[in-house]
């Protein structure tokens, strides 16, 4: 399939998207609707459109990992709609809500893509394995010293609240990681110059982190004085993650691909 949009012209639409998003986010307008995080999500949504629309053949297109990352956006893409109706038409609070199902949905995609790149990568088995079992003994204490000693669940409103409490930044600090990881692995083997991307997704992953710890600790506290800040965050993950997809773009006719 023909590649129908120059790199200028790409360039160019995110720039434009991305001032609009947060022209809306600092100006306040339509703020309750969410509109900011919509456009943000939307705009990465088309990046990732054209890069497999440039990239995959249209009767393999299934085969293609960026069809993980695909649905991924597009569940938290529908997961910022819901926020905003919830929030601003319904005037009720959308968390947690069914928003949430498709915030879930859409990290459960991307954990899946991050895995699947390890073809490509190929970190060795007993690495991955080590990092797993390390990085649940860290989960499992920091959930026991919340749980257990700190009683964290005495300000929460419903278990759900608290499930999503940690849920989301574990997800987050598994994604930084996972990019991370890949970074410098795809520095010692020179699988081209795009695995500079994963930077991004790993601030991605940064962004999104202090996002969803603000977030929920305003939610846990029903302090709503800093969301602006939860939002700004979020936009700037979308951002960055954008970013990812523009480098990505830019070493797309590079020797070699993945």
């Amino acid at each position: 399939m023909n590649y129908k949009f120059s790199m200028k012209f790409i360039l160019a639409s995110f720039i434009l998207t991305q001032i609009l998003s947060f022209s809306f986010l600092f100006t306040g307008f339509l703020y309750a609707y969410n509109v900011s995080n919509i456009i943000s999500a939307g705009i990465v949504v088309f990046l990732l459109l054209i890069f497999l629309l440039k990239t995959t053949v249209s009767s393999r297109i299934t085969y293609n990992p960026q069809i993980l990352l695909l649905i991924s956006l597009v569940s938290w893409c529908i997961a910022e709609t819901f926020f905003g109706y919830y929030e601003g038409i319904l005037k009720i609070d959308p968390y947690p809500s069914i928003a949430d199902l498709f915030y879930i949905v859409g990290s459960i995609f991307f954990v899946l893509f991050v895995v699947s790149m390890n073809i490509s990568y190929k970190i060795e088995l007993a690495i991955i394995t080590s990092f797993i079992v390390t990085f649940s003994l860290i989960v499992f204490y920091v959930v026991y010293l919340a749980v257990f000693i700190f009683e964290i669940y005495n300000y929460s409103g419903s278990l759900f609240d608290l499930i999503l409490l940690f849920v989301y930044p574990i997800v987050d600090l598994l994604l930084m990681t996972g990019a991370i990881a890949y970074y410098f692995r795809g520095r010692s083997i020179s699988l081209n110059k795009e695995h500079i991307h994963w930077i991004f997704i790993s601030l991605f992953a940064l962004f999104s982190l202090v996002a969803d710890i603000t977030f929920g600790y305003n939610n846990l506290l029903n302090n709503e004085s800093n969301d602006i800040f939860s939002d700004f965050c979020f936009n700037m993950a979308y951002m960055v993650l954008g970013v990812a997809i523009l480098i990505r773009m830019y070493y797309i006719n590079s020797p070699k691909n993945y």
